[in-house]
């Protein structure tokens, strides 16, 4: 029983690092759309994005499942269980983080007015390297049991709080200007829900990251960035 328990949380984790890898894969393709001044996502590349996001979705059920079934069905001691809850917390910002990429992809296709990212380009894609280098350090903590990987993962949110914070102004500032033009409108919209869907990625990343320091420091740390 002991060897079938083991075997079966080895499985999780791999499994889990096969999902994290999907999500990555992702990310640095919309990391690449938002580096282009014109970021029009081509056929071949959203079919890929497409196809990866069936892939998680299918990873994400067959993880949950053997979580719950490692739980049930082999007992696990504390730190196995801490361990088991936390991968289950973690694929579940993974899968939302998945949703968003697919989000984003398709909010700029609706940017009408290529002018308005162009303007802001510089500014977004920073957010949006940051964004993704916090979800792979946050992915990272859990593989490696790297504490070190997870607190600046949640420190950096701060950061990347601050970009939203900034973009959010300067998209509001702008807009304000230009009502009486329909489409320059609807645009700028849809970049301040694309910049929301980007900050989101950065929440996950930390929420990830939180997980990853409860399952092998078993300390609780939930809510308290809020705080700060």
């Amino acid at each position: 029983m002991p060897l079938k328990k083991d075997e079966a949380i080895h499985e999780i984790v791999a499994d889990y690092e096969i999902l994290a890898n999907l999500v990555l894969h992702q990310l640095d393709i919309l990391k690449k759309f938002t580096s282009l001044e014109v970021p029009q996502p081509d056929d071949e590349s959203l079919e890929k994005l497409k196809s990866t996001e069936r892939k998680i979705n299918k990873q994400e059920v067959k993880l949950s499942e053997n979580i719950v079934n490692a739980i049930v069905l082999y007992q696990p001691v504390a730190s196995e269980i801490r361990k088991l809850i936390s991968c289950y917390r973690i694929i579940i910002s993974l899968e939302r983080i998945g949703d968003l990429v697919m989000s984003i992809v398709k909010q700029m296709g609706r940017i009408e007015n290529q002018e308005v990212y162009q303007g802001l380009s510089g500014f977004i894609s920073k957010m949006m390297d940051l964004s993704v280098d916090m979800a792979r350090k946050s992915m990272l903590s859990f593989i490696n049991q790297d504490m070190e990987l997870a607190l600046w993962t949640i420190k950096t949110e701060t950061v990347v709080d601050e970009f939203n914070r900034k973009m959010l102004k300067k998209v509001a500032e702008r807009a304000n200007h230009i009502t009486e033009d329909k489409n320059l409108l609807v645009s700028f919209i849809t970049l301040k829900e694309m910049v929301s869907g980007i900050e989101r990625i950065s929440d996950h990343a930390a929420n990830i990251a939180e997980a990853s320091f409860y399952s092998f420091e078993g300390t609780e740390i939930r809510h308290r960035r809020s705080e700060s």
